[in-house]
């Protein structure tokens, strides 16, 4: 049997507009190689299906759209896809062709396990949730030819059972950044995620064994990768952080990933970051307005006072802070866009992801907004964090448009990304040679 593991194309699937926008806009920003990195790697869920796929199929290939276009003169027993919710335009698209040619399809990933109904009404199978244990039964049901429309993932999945990635199968040569998963689950709560819908809750990762042989199969094909630890919040635990740090000492590697502002208080876990690999952690702050924070995370919120002291601390250890930002929410006017810029230039982010409000399916935001009648398009391509698709509360939809562009702009200036290279310069320079 063959099967095609496909990442749809997630990037230029909006409206033909807000894809003219957008290409407009990003064409004018300075030095956004880490935007680029965190928007352009493989798809790692898909790379474990392929793992758990080779004792029952002759052939595997993974597909990756944004790399590549599609053959579709090629035959493939099962289609599979695993996507995200600016992909499923496409996922969907492509669905109805594969089937056309008469391929099997099967999805998974966030969108689907949010909207089972409707990506069923696309795919033959969709599975809800982690899918190592249903995978088993798909596979089980199909080769006797009852394969069920839909498989719920009903047990938490204990991360030492998830199978090596299959990072044989990635053209290395295309990809700068290399996804690697040693964790899942996030103690937080935050208003506009639907990851623990996936994940849940409760934080669980791989052994350190794992993660070392993974990273000792990607070295051997990439030499001196940059890793990007596509973890939620990476280094919450921290007994285990410590081991891994350690693990992780005089390894060929650049590594960047994401943890929380509670970081900044463990001054163990910073003394070992820059040492042993890691240059930028991604922190979602997500609002500096404290109304807007309140109501989207309390924990987060009882630590806005804390946000520019804490960005300084995690720097001063050689580690690059990449903040997130939502502008547009219920609690801010127009006044939030020129606070974000100061914020982000007077406290010398490494950089920054703005974003405006968007109600993923499966998140609070999504249910808030979609009882109140505001969201206004559920064409998921546009769904990509900087199209506004959802109707603003303090502000109309252009201010909000407007209002994020200069944002961005301001931020990714020549002359402020210029300042935050000399910055970061000085302070690498400091670590180098010490006080």
């Amino acid at each position: 049997m063959t099967i095609a593991l496909i990442s749809p194309k997630g990037v230029g699937m909006g409206r033909a507009e807000e894809n003219t926008q957008t290409a407009n806009l990003y064409s004018k920003l300075s030095n956004i190689n880490s935007l680029q990195e965190l928007m352009a790697c493989p798809n790692s869920p898909l790379l474990t299906i392929a793992s758990m796929a080779k004792p029952y199929f002759d052939t595997i290939e993974y597909l990756d759209e944004e790399v590549d276009p599609l053959d579709f003169s090629k035959g493939y027993d099962i289609v599979a896809m695993s996507f995200m919710t600016q992909q499923a335009t496409r996922a969907y698209e492509l669905a109805a062709q594969f089937r056309h040619l008469g391929s099997y399809t099967i999805c998974g990933g966030m969108h689907p396990t949010s909207l089972p109904d409707e990506a069923s009404q696309y795919f033959d199978t969709v599975f809800v949730g982690e899918c190592e244990n249903t995978w088993r039964d798909f596979i089980r049901d199909y080769q006797r030819g009852t394969p069920h429309k839909i498989y719920r993932n009903q047990a938490i999945i204990a991360m030492e059972q998830v199978p090596m990635p299959s990072y044989e199968l990635l053209r290395m040569e295309k990809y700068r950044t290399i996804p690697v998963q040693i964790s899942r689950g996030c103690p937080h709560n935050c208003a506009f995620c639907a990851s623990t819908k996936v994940y849940g809750p409760q934080y669980r990762h791989k052994s350190v064994s794992q993660i070392l042989d993974e990273l000792a199969v990607i070295q051997r094909q990439k030499t001196f990768p940059h890793i990007y630890f596509t973890d939620d919040n990476m280094l919450v635990q921290k007994k285990f952080s410590l081991e891994l740090l350690e693990a992780f000492q005089g390894q060929r590697m650049r590594w960047m990933t994401h943890t929380d502002i509670g970081v900044a208080e463990q001054k163990e876990i910073l003394s070992r970051l820059y040492a042993a690999g890691c240059r930028k952690v991604v922190i979602g702050f997500e609002s500096i307005v404290s109304d807007s924070l309140l109501h989207m995370e309390k924990w987060k919120y009882a630590r806005l006072p804390q946000y520019a002291k804490a960005i300084e601390t995690i720097q001063s250890y050689g580690i690059g802070v990449w903040g997130t930002f939502i502008v547009g929410l219920d609690h801010d006017d127009r006044s939030v866009f020129q606070k974000v810029i100061d914020f982000t230039l007077e406290n010398h982010l490494y950089g920054a992801m703005i974003s405006v409000p968007t109600p993923f399916p499966g998140s609070a935001l999504y249910a808030q907004l979609e009882q109140e009648g505001r969201i206004l398009t559920k064409h998921w391509g546009s769904y990509t964090l900087w199209n506004v698709v959802v109707s603003p509360k303090n502000m109309t939809a252009k201010d909000l448009e407007d209002g994020f562009s200069r944002t961005l702009r301001a931020i990714y200036s020549k002359e402020a990304s210029h300042e935050r290279l000399e910055y970061f310069k000085e302070l690498w320079k400091r670590r180098q040679t010490g006080p």
